[in-house]
């Protein structure tokens, strides 16, 4: 099945490749280097002193470069949509990625999240370089498995066991997660450690002009412990010596002055202490079905759940009795207090903001609630996790962050009106090339102070 995927997607990329316009101007920059930190605000480089942050390498690219204030980012602000925006340069409702996880109200994905690459119907980042023939890389980005990528350590799941990392061996490109092994021995493979060794020795031995690598330490620390406490700033500090290691490699290689540094997140963090659990009254309406156990037997309109948000999708979009009841279910919802519902929004909205195209309906809530999956009352329920995404990007927490320094760009006080569609083509635009009908926009022609 893996094999099928990766020759679907290949055919995929061929096609789409053959409509890529190649930018005329030429090239500001040899190698572009992006890396996303899962989860990092912008507060987090603008207030490094205010938070007692030690990351003297993120702040000496932001100090030389430009930085936002925080990008807006997509609808949900959650890590698959918004790292696919940033390499396709279009929101969710037409890049496709439209949540990290698909709706599976009877666990068929076994927990599955959007890995494969030809889940993408708009052309990437990676094929307009294809077509500008340049070599890319790229270490864990999401949405990856099968993509258009010259050496590609995928993400997908968590890497366990033998299992996984067989499966590692398969999907990634032959011969290279293997040889990667051998560069850090001492931890386990894909965590940020490894990840960061595995860019490093890419980086020596193939150089490739787009080098892509997502961290993700960060985002986990912050769902356990919150956003901006000890804990989390530690690990960004672990991470800020991560990306030390891949400047000092490029100094040493001598190729500071031909790279250009692009540091983003996919989205910010809140605080989570409560969830309201919709689907207990979704089942109560009679619109799930569970077993004796509780387990899901039937359903007409289900969740798609991000946490700090969720769409409803009806199983038939016909089904008009059914999303008329749903939608009255979460409007008497809304209107309770208790419940923490900030938004009821409807499908017009949800297209204006570039969300999930199937949805009938989404709800976002008030700070310090979130949204659940459980099917079983109570509906309000502590939350175990004490940090959230998934919001509305307006919500000035939630907006990514965003670095640009190095070869090609102006040093300035503050880049404004960044989005995160912005990220690939800028990306692009650096090494003369262009993303078709991509709605973001070179970043560098944007307001600068």
């Amino acid at each position: 099945m893996i094999r099928s995927f990766l020759r679907v997607a290949a055919v995929l990329a061929i096609v789409a490749g053959a409509c890529f316009p190649v930018q005329a101007k030429g090239p500001a920059t040899k190698q572009v280097i992006l890396i996303s930190v899962d989860g990092m605000t912008p507060a987090e480089y603008t207030e490094a002193a205010a938070h007692g942050l030690k990351i003297p390498n993120i702040l000496a690219l932001k100090n030389a470069g430009c930085a936002s204030p925080g990008m807006l980012g997509v609808f949900p602000a959650s890590t698959y949509p918004s790292h696919t925006a940033m390499i396709t340069g279009q929101p969710p409702a037409v890049h496709g990625v439209i949540s990290n996880t698909p709706i599976d109200p009877f666990n068929l994905e076994f927990g599955g999240w959007y890995y494969f690459a030809e889940k993408i119907k708009t052309p990437t980042l990676w094929q307009a370089l294809h077509v500008a023939h340049l070599k890319t890389a790229a270490v864990s980005w999401p949405v990856t498995v099968g993509a258009d990528v010259d050496y590609l350590l995928p993400e997908y799941r968590p890497v366990r066991t033998d299992e996984d990392i067989a499966l590692m061996h398969v999907i990634s490109t032959p011969g290279l997660f293997a040889e990667m092994q051998k560069e850090n021995t001492t931890v386990r493979p894909m965590t940020d450690d490894w990840r960061t060794d595995a860019v490093v020795a890419i980086l020596r031995t193939r150089m490739p002009s787009l080098l892509a690598l997502h961290l993700s330490d960060l985002d986990e620390a912050q769902h356990k412990y919150g956003p901006h406490t000890p804990q989390t700033h530690e690990e960004l500090e672990k991470i800020d010596a991560r990306i030390g290691k891949i400047r000092a490699f490029v100094e040493q290689s001598g190729r500071t002055k031909d790279t250009t540094w692009i540091i983003v997140s996919d989205h910010g963090f809140l605080e989570v202490k409560k969830l309201y659990q919709p689907l207990v009254a979704l089942r109560e309406a009679g619109l799930i079905t569970t077993d004796k156990t509780g387990r899901v037997t039937g359903w007409k309109v289900y969740t798609r759940n991000s946490t700090g948000s969720f769409f409803l999708e009806a199983k038939d979009p016909n089904d008009r009795e059914s999303i008329e009841k749903a939608t009255k279910i979460m409007q008497e919802a809304a209107a309770d207090p208790a419940n923490g519902i900030a938004h009821v929004y409807t499908p017009a909205q949800i297209k204006e903001m570039g969300g999930d195209p199937e949805a009938f309906l989404a709800v976002d809530p008030v700070k310090d609630f979130g949204f659940g999956n459980n099917l079983m009352r109570p509906k309000l329920t502590d939350s175990a996790s004490k940090g959230a995404h998934g919001y509305n990007p307006q919500v000035p927490e939630m907006h990514p962050s965003f670095i640009l320094s190095g070869a090609g760009i102006e040093k300035c006080s503050a880049l404004e009106g960044v989005t995160i569609e912005d990220v690939g083509p800028t990306a692009a635009a650096l090494l003369g090339a262009k993303i078709p009908n991509a709605k973001g926009r070179d970043a560098r022609t944007l307001e600068k102070h």
